[in-house]
């Protein structure tokens, strides 16, 4: 009896035949890991300057809406004092109203300057101008009514004025540039006749 060609004799214990060919193990490449790899390192230096602008972007926001509260509060507090006081007299008041350092979170009170102490890095100052409306008469028909500055003492004006700024101080450690916010607002003058108005402050030398 002949033996059939595709009839093996395979060893003891082995229950599938051995393949003539081997066969490829599952899994991934040295160059396909090395394809992903650069795949992947072009779509982070993509990502990564969208993700910093976006940082700068939000804490640059923040600190726009800190400054201006600052200022809003500043000006509430000079709407509400008398017309005559000290702190609205015209001209520029260059010394910033804000403690050196920032208050303690422990005790909510700015410390003194010192090693400790975390600088203020913000500065507020204001002015305060003086207007004057022209009189009815003296405008014609559809004409607007320009106010007109007042500078010199002892004139009839109508209302002040008060710009106040906030912006970052010189040397700041911020690092992402200077912040600037202005608001403003107009105290009438209860008596124009009375109250008349007052040289301006001496401009302070740089």
């Amino acid at each position: 009896m002949k033996r059939c060609p595709e009839a093996r004799a395979y060893p003891a214990g082995d229950l599938v035949p051995r393949s003539p060919w081997r066969r490829r193990q599952a899994g991934v490449t040295l160059v396909e890991l090395l394809i992903a790899v650069a795949l992947l390192g072009f779509i982070l230096l993509g990502i990564a300057p969208l993700f910093i602008g976006s940082v700068k972007s939000n804490y640059s926001a923040n600190e726009y809406t800190s400054i201006h509260n600052l200022g809003r509060d500043r000006l509430e507090q000079l709407m509400t004092l008398p017309f005559g006081d000290a702190q609205l007299a015209p001209g520029v008041h260059s010394v910033s109203d804000l403690p050196p350092t920032l208050p303690d979170p422990s005790t909510g009170i700015p410390p003194a300057p010192g090693p400790g102490a975390v600088p203020n890095p913000f500065e507020l100052t204001y002015e305060v101008q003086q207007f004057a409306v022209a009189d009815e008469a003296g405008v014609a028909t559809g004409s607007p009514f320009l106010p007109t500055r007042v500078a010199a003492a002892g004139t009839r004006f109508h209302y002040k004025r008060i710009d106040v700024t906030v912006r970052t101080r010189a040397g700041n450690m911020l690092g992402i540039g200077n912040r600037v916010s202005r608001v403003s607002g107009i105290v009438s003058n209860p008596a124009p006749t009375q109250n008349l108005s007052v040289a301006p402050l001496p401009t302070p030398t740089p």
